[in-house]
């Protein structure tokens, strides 16, 4: 079967003929010697479009455009333009997936752009050889749909050109199967005949600007999309555990992201984007402060004017859901963890009065774990049918690859003799409400008791108090504090067994993490805690605030054998495999969203 689809896939393929072959040979001269002839030419033209550049965007704006393109047989190389749009338009996102591309683009970019006038310095391209007169546009390098199809039907046999059959064919408005199709159609008719019509066929379609559409190819469907404002407290934490959901959402709406900047904004903007940064104060209650949120809200949501709205975390939720239920606009809540608001009476109280205010309207509240769920039920804070419970985020499989213990590469531990050390792993802040006293207690008595058998690896940023207490288990030998890291998966590999004893969770993506790559855990019986492990098969729950029982379970992981070790990691992998796969969480939670 596979052999007959290769055949197939191979007789779409187009082949050039021996004749194309000598004219596609002759073609590269002759392009050569029609790109320096155009520079000489047109270089008065050039020195018009340059002044003009300058006198709107100031002396020091660069006039040229350097973008990565597909070239020959898959190469790359820059392609030239005249900058058409502002300095801080999306580099690499083809225009159609920007949000409103009409608003990046400068006066003088929008007359070059009808005329194709932004086009000129690619004869410098030409001459070098990386380009032709006439042939296929070439593609974005993460162009992976159209690039993939031109693979396909052979177009990457010829260079790609300043003209080409798509663009005197409907330029922009082809999508991207036509435009690979036209492609095609340019090499199985390679010739003298095609490249003169095809040449011809430019003047006639600059002149009537046949097919120009700002937004590019798809802009005509993107303009039926839909817009969904999303408003979170964390830009680092929203990349990290919903770009997923939020890639998937892009293929039915446009997205507009409002969030304190702390890292990956520029990434979302490479995605497509929009990003607005907005200041929240997390753990403050200053009602001066969070009043000045509301109105930021208010203003960004009105000038906006979303389709739909998405919330996570608790300011985003109460504050743009008033708003929301204000402006009548459909909402959807997200609730990752109850937090210290749900650990004081008083705060409780006030806390309560403004999320059912806020909830009223809602579409849907999605919590983590269904602790919270039941509390914000027995409270009455939102209506039991809009409650959704998903399994926490969800966990990208392939990005958390099982890696069993037995395969890892062992360190020299300079223990007894043939012996490996047993490393236990935290990751997450090192902070009161992680069940850290705990941890550092059960973990020097489980020291006092095996010595340099044990150790604890500690990967993540500390607050002020607990330095002098995470310097001196340094010092004594009981732990390595590695710091905040980026990429936290080669200390899960190298890890026995991860523990994080939190007192409250929405759904611990530490655990979630460990899980997939094969490690068993040792955790609080918390909602939020529990729901990723099976007590005894992949880890062990433990009473929370208690480092007794910690200690306890910290002691029984220590006495198990490799391969009982390695057999829970087997375990805890085939958990996350059939309960927390990331992709079924996010098509849940599009469908939900699309659907109410």
């Amino acid at each position: 079967m596979r052999e007959k689809a290769e055949t197939q896939k191979l007789a779409c393929r187009w082949q050039l003929t021996a004749g194309q072959k000598r004219y596609f040979h002759v073609k590269c001269v002759l392009d050569r010697i029609l790109g320096v002839l155009g520079l000489i030419l047109l270089s008065p033209v050039f020195l018009v479009i340059v002044v003009a550049v300058k006198i709107e965007d100031g002396f020091r704006a660069p006039v040229i455009f350097r973008q990565k393109r597909v070239g020959i047989h898959g190469t790359y190389f820059q392609l030239l333009k005249f900058r058409s749009m502002k300095l801080d338009t999306p580099h690499d996102c083809p225009t159609h997936l920007l949000k409103n591309p009409d608003q990046y683009i400068t006066r003088i970019g929008r007359f070059l752009r009808k005329t194709s006038l932004d086009e000129l310095p690619q004869l410098w391209n030409i001459a070098a050889g990386s380009l032709s007169v006439v042939g296929p546009r070439p593609a974005l390098w993460n162009q992976e749909d159209l690039i993939a199809l031109r693979e396909e039907y052979g177009v990457q046999q010829v260079k790609p050109g300043l003209t080409g059959l798509a663009q005197i064919s409907g330029r922009d408005e082809l999508e991207i199967e036509e435009k690979a199709l036209l492609d095609r159609t340019y090499v199985e008719h390679l010739g003298f005949r095609m490249d003169v019509r095809c040449f011809f066929g430019t003047f006639l379609a600059v002149l009537r600007s046949d097919g120009v559409v700002e937004g590019g190819t798809g802009a005509m469907e993107a303009e039926k999309k839909g817009k969904i404002l999303i408003l979170t407290n964390h830009s680092y934490m929203m990349y990290q555990f919903r770009r997923e959901l939020i890639l998937e959402l892009q293929q039915k709406y446009e997205v507009v992201l409002s969030m304190p900047f702390v890292g990956h904004e520029e990434d979302f903007r490479k995605m497509g984007c929009k990003c607005i940064n907005t200041k929240i104060d997390r753990r403050g209650i200053n009602p001066v402060t969070d009043l000045k949120l509301l109105q930021f809200y208010n203003k960004i949501i009105a000038e906006e004017k979303p389709d739909k709205v998405i919330t996570y975390s608790i300011k985003p939720n109460i504050y743009a859901g008033l708003i929301c239920r204000h402006k009548k606009i459909p909402y959807y809540a997200n609730v990752q963890g109850l937090g210290t608001a749900f650990q004081k009476k008083l705060l409780t109280k006030f806390v309560g009065i403004l999320y059912k205010t806020a909830f009223r309207k809602v579409r849907a509240v999605f919590f983590e774990n269904q602790g919270n769920a039941q509390e914000f039920i027995s409270r009455k804070l939102v209506a039991e049918d809009k409650i959704i419970v998903l399994n926490g985020a969800g966990i990208n499989l392939e990005h958390y690859a099982y890696t069993p213990i037995s395969s890892r590469q062992e360190e020299n531990d300079n223990s007894s003799a043939g012996e490996q050390k047993m490393h236990f792993l935290y990751v997450g802040r090192i902070m009161k409400e992680k069940g850290i006293d705990e941890l550092f207690t059960a973990m020097r008595r489980l020291h006092g008791e095996y010595g340099d058998k044990v150790i604890l690896d500690i990967v993540g940023f500390f607050e002020d108090e607990y330095k002098d207490a995470v310097e001196k288990l340094v010092e004594d030998g009981i732990a390595v504090f590695h710091g905040f890291q980026v990429e936290t998966r080669p200390y899960y590999v190298m890890a026995d067994c991860i523990v994080l004893p939190s007192w409250h969770e929405g759904m611990s993506n530490v655990l979630l993490e460990a899980s997939a790559i094969g490690r068993p855990v040792i955790t609080s019986d918390i909602p939020g805690c529990r729901e990723a492990v099976e007590d005894g098969k992949t880890g062990y729950l433990c009473e929370v605030r208690n480092a007794e029982m910690l200690f306890e379970k910290m002691k029984l992981m220590a006495d198990q054998s490799a391969e009982e070790i390695e057999e829970m990691g087997r375990c805890a992998r085939k958990r996350m495999e059939e309960l927390f796969d990331k992709k079924k969480v996010v098509e849940q939670t599009v469908e939900i969203i699309s659907g109410k």
